[in-house]
């Protein structure tokens, strides 16, 4: 069984929500407070509402564009965000006070995010190794997409949600390309996914072999998972016509 971790309830019912708030924070840079490091219009600070007991929670802000997104990040700016990302989050895993670090951002209204600003967050977890919770089953699947870099497969053993999307790092392969290939299955998960998402996640992991971003097109959760854990996928037109469109021209076919 896994062991909970504690929410402050008391922080978090103060935490601002974009649906809410009159002004954005992110919006005024000048205002931020616990700045870790800037680089350029990048800003990685302490999380102002810690609501996660017994961590060290951060926030990277992406960009001062308030309506920017990743999915329309020009080449420059995707690979500045998480080349910078994955250095900070593998840099913290080998801070001997956390037992593991998360790195993952959101987007959209069901993605659980409070602001609609860009941003991502690396967290320290002081007493809790969340790969105790992952497989390497949950990145195993048809590949979509491969090059010299990483690959890209659709989730036999999801994790939680019907059309988990991974990436996989292959060892020595550039970054720039692993973010590329985020990218577009991320832009697959607002555009195209069977079901209508105007939400996603994007989860980190260091495994043994490799590092891997999941994606995770948001939809109402299933019932069966909620209640008793089951996951579920794909029946096999709807699986085969999802493979068909990420290896057309759209998506991967045109880089082939």
């Amino acid at each position: 069984m896994n062991t909970p971790i504690i929410f402050n309830l008391s922080i978090g019912s103060r935490k601002p929500h974009s649906g809410r708030q009159k002004v954005c924070p992110f919006c005024h840079p000048e205002k931020l407070t616990n700045v870790i490091e800037q680089e350029g219009d990048l800003i990685w600070l302490m999380n102002k509402f810690p609501v996660f007991e017994n961590t060290w929670p951060t926030v990277i802000v992406e960009t001062a564009d308030h309506n920017g997104e990743l999915t329309t990040y020009h080449p420059e700016k995707l690979h500045q965000v998480i080349s910078f990302g994955l250095s900070h989050w593998l840099e913290l895993e080998k801070d001997k006070r956390f037992q593991s670090v998360l790195y993952f951002r959101n987007f959209g209204p069901e993605s659980g995010g409070s602001q609609r600003h860009p941003h991502s967050q690396i967290i320290g977890l002081e007493d809790y190794d969340y790969m105790e919770n992952i497989s390497p089953e949950n990145f195993m699947g048809p590949v979509v997409h491969e090059d010299e870099d990483c690959y890209a497969t659709i989730s036999d053993y999801p994790l939680s949600s019907m059309g988990e999307l991974n990436v996989l790092l292959k060892k020595d392969g550039a970054p720039d390309k692993f973010a590329d290939t985020i990218q577009t299955l991320a832009r697959f998960a607002l555009n195209d996914f069977p079901l209508r998402c105007t939400s996603y996640n994007i989860f980190f992991y260091h495994t043994k072999h490799n590092i891997c971003a999941k994606i995770f097109p948001r939809y109402s959760a299933s019932p069966l998972y909620m209640g008793y854990r089951i996951t579920h996928v794909m029946d096999r037109r709807s699986k085969k016509k999802t493979m068909d469109i990420l290896t057309s021209d759209k998506y991967f076919g045109a880089k082939s």
